[in-house]
């Protein structure tokens, strides 16, 4: 479609050739209406033609100019570069805040009562560039507990079960074991559940779920995990199984 300048353009021709043939039968009647005008207005008559001619092209000539005048206007300039000024640098990509890791993602399900063991263990998991999903810091403010822990068991790979006294009366938990096994049950069929101890209660419940992960799943044992040393043996133990 033809911008508004050659547009412009078009018409003033057409205005021309159309003035062109005007002018030429003007001439063509006026030679034929001499004869019937009186001579005392034939001499001026003689330059009226010529003068109506000069009008026709100095309107066409400032049509002209006033289209090019348009075009250059609107068309697109290049940036003016100021002498001395350096070309700014491309902004380098923003790092990915979750960098790919060789480890499995997690999700820590606890009693309240091991909340100081859960947060230590969750910054050190972090630290080694493990995503781990930890309620107390990915909650949102009004997010609705029940429905937001089971949406990230479903969506991590490992439920990292911390088995305690507390954790074994614990009806929240006890619920998060059953929808580990449910996922466990369906295809592909993996192994979501990923049991430790931080005492001997597990070994010894007659609690149904717990004395079943008792009977069938090796449990990591952090029992001794005030012992900085001996936490740390088992931890690298954890970190070894939830390579991928």
């Amino acid at each position: 479609m033809p911008t508004r300048p050659s547009l412009r353009l078009s018409v003033t021709i057409l205005l021309t050739v159309l003035a062109g043939i005007f002018a030429a039968l003007a001439g063509i009647l006026g030679n034929l209406a001499v004869s019937t005008i009186p001579p005392v207005i034939t001499p001026y008559l003689r330059f009226a033609w010529p003068a109506l001619g000069v009008v026709v092209v100095l309107g066409i000539g400032v049509s002209v100019w006033q289209v090019r005048r348009e075009a250059l206007a609107s068309s697109p300039s290049l940036p003016v570069r100021q002498k001395g000024a350096m070309p700014s640098p491309t902004p380098l990509p923003t790092p990915p805040q979750n960098p790919s890791s060789d480890y499995h993602t997690c999700v820590l399900s606890y009693a309240t009562e091991d909340q100081t063991f859960a947060e230590k263990l969750h910054a050190d998991l972090q630290s080694r560039n493990i995503s781990c999903w930890f309620a107390p810091h990915d909650l949102k403010m009004g997010d609705k507990l029940r429905a937001q822990i089971y949406e990230a068991i479903q969506k991590n790979d490992k439920l990292l079960l911390i088995l305690s006294e507390h954790a074994v009366k614990s009806d929240w938990v006890e619920r998060e074991v059953e929808l580990a096994f449910e996922r466990e049950r369906l295809p592909p069929q993996m192994l979501v559940l990923f049991p430790i101890r931080l005492d001997d209660t597990v070994m010894q419940t007659q609690t149904a779920w717990a004395s079943d992960i008792h009977r069938m799943r090796f449990i990591g044992d952090f029992r001794q995990f005030q012992d900085e040393m001996a936490y740390q043996r088992a931890l690298q133990r954890l970190l070894r199984d939830l390579h991928r």
